[in-house]
């Protein structure tokens, strides 16, 4: 056998190999996902698949409402908007990987571009993320924020603290009935 045909064989099937795995793994994407990119053709795909990531945490691990993935034409990148709680506005996610570096002008430029309800937004949660798909949150803001003022804050850490009341006498509640029928039987 000739070492160069062998080589050359060997390197055909790595390539087949290889090209069949793309294929697969692009057939494997999630259906919302291949949506997006059939809907916006000119996304980046590296660049959606880090919005879907950050898409996937804030609606399966932090429980957000009304999430959705979108797309400005104009700055050509993704980002996720969404609710963190049911009943509070709309908030603005922008993917950014851990390798991007960011400038004043290309945050200022988000700010410019990316309008909600007609409006331009005054807030973005920057979503930096790896590639274990790992991601951390950082909140900005355009100018100055004031902050709230001491009764907001009383008021939100009561919220709070009703709210873990309630959950923990659910939880007693459910453990108090399963004790019952455990007894019962």
């Amino acid at each position: 056998v000739c070492f160069r045909c062998l080589l050359y064989t060997t390197k055909f099937f790595i390539s087949k190999l290889k090209m069949n795995v793309d294929v697969d793994l692009r057939l494997n994407r999630h259906p919302l996902l291949a949506d997006f990119l059939l809907q916006y053709p000119n996304c980046d795909e590296d660049a959606a698949e880090r919005a879907f990531l950050v898409y996937q945490d804030l609606t399966e691990v932090r429980g957000w409402w009304s999430t959705e993935m979108k797309y400005s034409i104009q700055f050509e990148r993704p980002y996720v908007l969404g609710q963190s709680k049911r009943f509070v506005q709309s908030q603005t996610v922008l993917p950014v990987g851990i390798e991007e570096s960011l400038s004043l002008q290309l945050v200022r430029q988000f700010f410019s571009c990316i309008l909600v309800h007609e409006e331009p937004i005054k807030t973005v949660i920057l979503a930096v993320n790896d590639l274990d798909s790992s991601v951390v949150y950082y909140k900005m803001t355009s100018g100055l924020q004031p902050p709230e003022s001491p009764e907001t804050t009383v008021a939100h850490q009561r919220e709070k603290d009703a709210s873990i009341v309630k959950k923990r006498q659910l939880v007693a509640a459910c453990a108090k009935r399963a004790m019952e029928k455990y007894n019962q039987s």
